[in-house]
């Protein structure tokens, strides 16, 4: 096993796959996961928007510039994991429907999803939290009037995902340094590796460039490079 996570509360274990797969190719083309939608591939659109869940708490990412490894112990949830395992609505996907919030719908799982993880963080800050979603049919308003009504109703159980504990920091080609100390010994054994924070550029060069990085060093458990003393 080289990668664990959970997606939408099971299970994932990988082995050997390629460090440079996306978490939006790996959804499609492997588990048949279509609600996260592929629109610009760079990171701009917000239609390939998941939810993560680390030991920091739950935010938003693009799943498209997003490789598998930097999922390792964390906690997935797509817009197929939103609604409840009864197949109940999730107040948001209610809200979107009483509101009128979607007209073509390419981009409605991606707003869901980001309307779902400010709802879970109790974040009224709705012009913030959707900046990253774009919609060239409605306007907006209804859905920011969907986000507020939403607002007011409780978080689901399902919900709360909890991010798996895991040990092993290095897989099939990527590696992730627990310190600063662990990268200078890994960078210097391996001087061609390409190292990868966000990916927000590196991400690019693999949907965009079809690059091949070789070697990749995943920097996002470094927690002593993550801010100024």
């Amino acid at each position: 096993m080289d990668i664990a996570f959970l997606l939408n509360g099971e299970n994932v274990e990988l082995t050997g796959t390629a460090p440079t797969t996306t978490l939006l190719d790996w959804l499609r083309e492997a588990r048949g996961l279509t609600g996260t939608k592929e629109g610009c591939n760079e990171g701009d659109c917000g239609a390939c928007t998941v939810i993560v869940t680390d030991a920091g708490g739950a935010r938003t990412l693009n799943a498209c510039i997003l490789f598998l490894p930097q999922l390792h112990g964390k906690a997935v949830r797509t817009v197929e994991g939103i609604a409840g395992p009864g197949g109940e609505l999730h107040p948001v996907q209610q809200a979107m429907i009483d509101h009128h919030g979607s007209q073509c719908g390419f981009c409605t799982p991606g707003f869901i999803a980001s309307m779902a993880c400010a709802h879970l963080n109790g974040d009224r800050g709705f012009d913030d939290a959707l900046a990253g979603n774009l919609c060239r049919c409605t306007g907006y308003a209804p859905i920011i009037r969907a986000a507020q009504a939403a607002a007011e109703k409780p978080v689901p159980g399902w919900m709360r995902d909890t991010a798996p504990a895991v040990a092993a920091t290095q897989g099939a080609g990527w590696f992730a340094p627990d310190g600063a100390d662990a990268l200078a010994a890994l960078y210097a054994a391996h001087p061609d590796a390409t190292l990868v924070a966000g990916a927000t550029d590196v991400g690019l060069w693999v949907t965009k460039r079809m690059r091949d990085l070789g070697p990749v060093i995943f920097l996002n458990r470094c927690t002593d490079l993550q801010g100024i003393e």
